[in-house]
């Protein structure tokens, strides 16, 4: 997949039908509505999603190799099937020659003879359904603070999409979506783990990389703010932006986003998330 391909018109949106797989994810669904990734959101093999990721958000390799591999290693099912050998009852029957005196060794060598046989070998599958992604457990990558997903549906919650649209009814900003975030931590029954702290924080870092507005008089990466509009459609419903791509004012982040940016705007989140909590 080339980033030519990045096309809302030879992809268009449709929304997801009854019995289709989805995720708590509002990018992965997204990819599946547009086609980028099968329809039916089942059945994904790993480069599929890997090359589908990285293009359509523009991710360096190695952050779309590390979300691919955390979904497959976790949730991936690996199958093994052999392949069905034909009967041929035709075939003629082989039996075994009774050599004559004096007996003259075989010239074909043992090794040799065991050409006759052949193994099958098995075909393996590693695919993801996304619905597999809403699985929790303290192995599992999906935790219980998304934005606008609660467990166990993989659906967006109404409430939650029109709460975080209120939040952002001017506009996003970093310390907003913080803010939202820590609201949606303390609103939770249970304390989150560390690890889905993180995937929490991260996701929240992602969303703002991939979604802001960038000002023309500024390179950071903290200043903007995210549309409410952007923010209606990707997490609501599950579609990319109308102006994602196909011009120099597109949606789509225009330097592709990789580990360091990622990791340096989830330690932000965090922060503004803790100093909001005390």
């Amino acid at each position: 997949m080339s980033s030519t391909t990045v096309n809302t018109v030879t992809h268009p949106y449709i929304p997801a039908r009854s019995g289709d797989s989805r995720s708590p994810c509002p990018a992965l669904n997204a990819l599946a509505n547009h086609g980028y990734i099968p329809r039916r959101g089942t059945k994904i093999h790993f480069t599929h999603l890997l090359n589908a990721v990285r293009t359509v958000y523009n991710l360096t390799l190695p952050l779309a190799f590390l979300l691919t591999i955390a979904g497959f290693v976790t949730c991936a099912k690996l199958s093994f099937s052999f392949p069905s050998s034909p009967s041929s009852p035709t075939s003629p029957v082989r039996t075994r020659r009774t050599p004559s005196w004096p007996c003259q060794p075989e010239k074909t060598s043992s090794i040799l003879s065991w050409s006759r046989f052949t193994l099958p070998l098995p075909s393996i599958s590693w695919t993801l359904d996304l619905e597999s992604l809403c699985a929790r457990g303290w192995t599992k990558i999906t935790h219980d603070a998304a934005l606008v997903h609660t467990a166990p549906t993989n659906a967006p919650d109404p409430i939650l999409v029109q709460n975080l649209l209120t939040a952002a009814e001017r506009g996003l900003t970093l310390r907003g979506l913080a803010d939202y975030h820590a609201e949606r931590t303390r609103s939770l029954t249970h304390p989150e783990s560390t690890f889905h702290s993180h995937i929490g924080l991260a996701e929240c870092g992602l969303a703002w990389l991939m979604l802001r507005t960038r000002p023309a008089a500024t390179t950071s990466e903290e200043n903007g703010l995210i549309e409410p509009e952007a923010l209606r459609v990707w997490m609501g419903d599950e579609c990319l932006p109308e102006a994602w791509c196909g011009n120099e004012n597109a949606q789509r982040p225009g330097n592709a986003i990789g580990l360091r940016e990622a990791h340096a705007m989830a330690l932000i989140v965090g922060k503004l998330s803790e100093s909001t909590s005390r």
